[in-house]
């Protein structure tokens, strides 16, 4: 049987972090400590993580480092435009033809799919210029397109 927590229990939880760490805690301190109840029932109890802090007179932080205004742009070296972004020194790339094929036709119609420019414009990025192709498709269509001089409508 799932526990049934109160508002008070979540203050109460909180402040007893706050007194342990020596400090507001953040989320991830608070799931460190293994409390309950846990940070997805607080902010469900109490209407989230700050107003619960507030209510338990603990200081909040409104923002944690650096936001991004953007993420920079990048052509590979086909001319493909690359959304790319560095956190803890991870890099991770998307190409926008992709992000806009998820976009428009939902992740679970892409996730196996190759996106093809209609028009042999790698930066050419508009719902109409994009299909999903598996593959076998995606190969076959630059055979054609190779052999014979094709281009989609």
């Amino acid at each position: 049987m799932e526990a049934v927590y109160t508002e008070d229990d979540c203050i109460s939880s909180l402040q007893e972090a706050a007194r342990k760490l020596g400090k507001s805690p953040t989320q991830a301190e608070y799931r460190e400590l293994d409390f309950s109840p846990c940070v997805t029932h607080i902010c469900d109890i109490v209407g989230g993580w700050n107003d619960a802090k507030r209510a338990a007179s603990i200081e909040t932080y409104e923002q944690v480092g650096e936001a991004y205004d953007h993420v920079p742009l990048y052509p590979d070296s086909n001319g493909y435009e690359r959304w790319v972004h560095t956190h803890k020194g991870e890099q991770a790339e998307v190409s926008v033809h992709r992000l806009l094929a998820v976009s428009e036709f939902g992740f679970d119609a892409v996730a196996d799919k190759q996106i093809h420019h209609k028009e042999p414009i790698p930066w050419f990025n508009t719902p109409d210029n994009i299909i999903a192709l598996t593959k076998r498709q995606h190969l076959a269509l630059h055979i054609l397109m190779e052999d014979f001089d094709v281009i989609l409508d």
